[in-house]
């Protein structure tokens, strides 16, 4: 985005927001009818009857105007109306309420006594302090206090009442310093508004780097306990896992035979795309939720079954490395030839303390005694060591 286009957004965004506030000070121009009555009834006689009452139509056609427009606002009616069309409105509004009072006010004042004097001065000023939101929008705050000061001051200068020229020129200097104070006010207003604006949109940055950074954190945290080939658990998840379970288990050492002469045919792309697919038989031959396939390294993986008897490991280890020795010969991404897997298993019952390196080393031992005894086959891991077989 352009500076251009940002400046714009972001005074379109601060005018939508002195907008949201005028608006929704609206309903104070309830007040405005119940002063209009108690001028009405304070200057009603037969021969200023029918400019009252004409005066009285124009102040609550304003005020209601402003009450329906505040509902139509919040309802976003008109549609096609944006901030700028808004304001448009806003400003005419506030000109038609202040030429009312002022016009009004001033031509009461003109031949007010100073009784009927104290109240339209009253009523005036309590109009102007009601309407001190409209300072957030510094057009239509002058557009109303303008229209109300000077005529008041006009009217004040026409009256006959002791001090009338006091009167006028303060009314005449309150529309002046109410601009000032209204500009003085209305940027501050203005720099409050570019700072909640700047605040949210660094609160909107903070937010998206923090979920940026927590997607950031899960991904490592993936990769840390992640085998970046096969997508299988690494030695360190494995090890964790392995802390945690209780009770009976199995542990499984399962190696791929004659891997290295698998490479040495295929290469090793092909060799890489042989584990992948062996990974995903072995993860395939376990319960996701209760148990852990994991590869330690090279053409060596290591299975943990949780809540298992010695029975049933057994016939799982026999169903793995069968359905490895039954995966289809394929092409790329498959296996090139015929693959099979010596597999150690050590148990442990719930009445048992073997630790996990006891488990492992006896798995360990037990796979190299597959070896030895041919490959292809489940070796049940023994206490003692078995020694390593070429």
């Amino acid at each position: 985005m352009s500076d251009a286009s940002a400046d714009r957004n972001e005074k379109d965004v601060i005018l939508s927001m002195r907008m949201d506030a005028m608006l929704n000070s609206s309903p104070a121009s309830f007040l405005s009818i119940v002063g209009a009555l108690i001028a009405l009834y304070v200057y009603w006689s037969p021969s200023t009857a029918t400019v009252l009452l004409f005066w009285l139509g124009c102040i609550v056609a304003v005020a209601v105007t402003n009450l329906v427009s505040t509902v139509l606002y919040a309802r976003r009616i008109p549609q096609s109306w944006n901030a700028r069309s808004w304001a448009r409105f806003v400003c005419l509004m506030h000109l038609l309420s202040g030429l009312s009072w002022g016009v009004g006010g001033g031509w009461m004042l003109s031949f007010a006594n100073e009784h009927q004097a104290l109240v339209t001065v009253t009523i005036g000023l309590a109009a102007v302090t009601v309407s001190i939101p409209s300072v957030v929008h510094l057009r239509a705050y002058n557009l109303f206090h303008l229209p109300i000061f000077w005529p008041y001051a006009v009217g004040a200068a026409l009256s006959t009442l002791q001090f009338k020229w006091p009167i006028a020129i303060g009314f005449f200097l309150l529309g002046a310093f109410a601009v000032v104070i209204g500009r003085v006010l209305g940027d501050q207003l203005t720099n409050a508004l570019r700072l909640s604006i700047e605040n949210r949109r660094l609160a909107e940055r903070l937010e998206e780097r923090s979920a940026e950074l927590e997607a950031a954190n899960r991904e490592l945290e993936i990769e840390s306990h992640t085998d970046p080939l096969t997508g299988l658990a690494n030695r360190r998840r494995l090890m964790s896992f392995a802390r945690a379970v209780r009770g009976r288990c199995a542990v499984m050492i399962v190696d791929i035979d004659h891997f290295k002469s698998y490479n040495d045919s295929y290469g090793h792309v092909e060799g890489d795309a042989c584990l992948v697919t062996v990974a995903r038989a072995l993860l395939g031959s376990v319960r996701p939720d209760e148990d852990i396939v994991a590869r330690l390294g090279g053409e060596e993986f290591a299975v943990i079954l949780t809540d298992v008897d010695a029975q049933q490991a057994h016939e799982q280890a026999e169903a793995i490395r069968a359905g490895v020795q039954a995966l289809p010969v394929a092409g790329t991404n498959g296996v090139r030839r015929k693959v099979t897997v010596s597999i150690g298993l050590s148990t442990r019952d719930a009445d048992q303390q073997k630790t996990l390196a006891t488990l492992m080393e006896e798995a360990d031992a037990a796979v190299y005694r597959a070896k030895a005894d041919g490959r292809n086959v489940v070796c049940i891991g023994k206490s003692s060591a078995a020694r390593h077989v070429a």
